[in-house]
């Protein structure tokens, strides 16, 4: 009987291999989760500051309105507004009909051709006040509330734009995208006849454009725009799903979700390199157009800041949740550092500790980490300043607690 419940034994050791392929199976299972997470992460980023951008008015508007301010836009558009009104003054025109009148009049023939010579000077110097009187324009306070109202009015031209059909303000031609320059033209007149230049009252109404891109991909970022404008909730959650599905599918749990802040990390700087190289080339698309390179540099830079903002933040705080898993992790040098703190505190504490802190410790450390994520959660566009911030603020609140958390004496 003994030998027939030894085989029976010996029969069901083999038994034990698959369960330990099952654990390798749930493993890679939550690699992968993990994986997927980390590559959703940039996308659910792009989609939620595309549709912040276009959905929200109060977003957009404070996303442009440093554009009017910058030097580099107002000269470029102050060059835009000079060359239009000068060209349609056409100084070489008024001079040859001038001297023309004159000559029919008796002027010597020699003193016409100088003066049809001083066409160049005359357009130059035009030129130069002009451009002064567009500047002072667009340097004014009144440039500054027509940018803004504009824009407010109009926010849904980068929409409009993304999806092809163009708007009132930013027009759509093949695959260029320019601004209207109209408002600017009349407001410009103005002051170019009180400054006592009649003439410019003459100037028939025109609407020149300020070109802001030109890339021969603008279908494939207006295709791109609409898949992640529809996916913008939906991208977030999955991701978030798959990350917290991968944590808890791991068999080492600290382990899982310390990869899983350092994926988060990494597909940042993915982010980050992809931003770089889109501004690089989309300033050599300007360059070989002979757009302004300057302010289409600026302009590109304000319009993706929210985007490089939350970039950061998401960065800093798979830092953070990288950092904290190890460090409560079973890891050799992880237990070091804790024992070692714990001296610390337990020599600075000495007996001076309270015994009901000590006995509710571990409810008082999780009301501290919920605390915190809750102030996250709530912060209006959170920064990776502001990530740090909390995370110092949670450990000295955990070193408050670990300090006056006594032990209890054995009576």
């Amino acid at each position: 009987m003994a030998e027939s419940e030894g085989a029976l034994g010996d029969r069901a050791e083999p038994e034990r291999p698959p369960a330990r392929a099952e654990g390798r199976g749930g493993s890679l299972l939550a690699v992968i989760l993990i994986v997927l997470g980390c590559m959703l992460a940039p996308l659910s980023i792009v989609a939620v500051w595309s549709s912040n951008q276009i959905s929200d008015t109060d977003h957009y508007v404070q996303n442009v309105t440093p554009l009017a301010g910058m030097a580099s836009v107002q000269n470029a558009v102050a060059t835009r507004v000079t060359n239009a009104l000068v060209q349609q003054i056409n100084v070489p025109q008024i001079l040859t009909t001038t001297v023309g009148a004159l000559e029919s009049r008796g002027l010597p023939a020699l003193v016409g051709d100088k003066l049809t010579g001083l066409a160049g000077p005359l357009v130059t110097g035009l030129t130069g006040f002009v451009y002064d009187k567009t500047l002072a324009v667009v340097r004014s306070d009144a440039f500054q509330t027509l940018w803004v109202n504009a824009n407010r009015i109009a926010h849904e031209q980068l929409n409009a734009v993304l999806s092809g059909t163009g708007s009132r303000l930013l027009k759509v031609s093949g695959d260029t995208i320019s601004i209207s320059l109209g408002p600017i033209i009349a407001q410009v007149k103005q002051k170019l006849v009180d400054s006592g230049m009649k003439i410019a009252a003459a100037i028939p109404a025109i609407n020149p454009t300020f070109a802001l891109f030109k890339s021969q991909d603008l279908a494939k970022a207006q295709t791109a725009y609409s898949v992640l404008n529809a996916l913008r909730w939906i991208l977030p959650i999955v991701s978030l799903v798959l990350l917290a599905g991968g944590v808890l599918l791991a068999r080492t749990r600290h382990r899982a979700l310390a990869g899983a802040g350092i994926g988060l990390a990494v597909a940042m700087v993915v982010l980050a390199a992809g931003l770089a190289i889109g501004r690089l080339v989309y300033l050599n698309g300007v360059a070989a157009n002979g757009l302004n390179t300057s302010a289409a540099g600026d302009i590109f830079d304000v319009l993706v800041r929210f985007l490089r903002a939350g970039l950061r933040m998401v960065l800093v705080l798979g830092l953070v949740v990288a950092a904290g898993a190890y460090l409560t992790g079973s890891a050799h040098h992880a237990v070091r550092i804790r024992t070692g703190a714990r001296r610390l505190l337990a020599r600075a504490r000495g007996d001076r500790g309270n015994p009901w802190v000590h006995e509710n410790r571990t409810a008082l450390r999780i009301g501290v980490v919920a605390l915190a994520g809750v102030v996250f959660v709530f912060w209006d566009h959170p920064t990776g300043n502001v990530v740090l911030l909390l995370t110092v603020l949670v450990l000295v609140a955990l070193a408050v607690v670990e300090l006056l958390g006594r032990t209890p004496s054995p009576e």
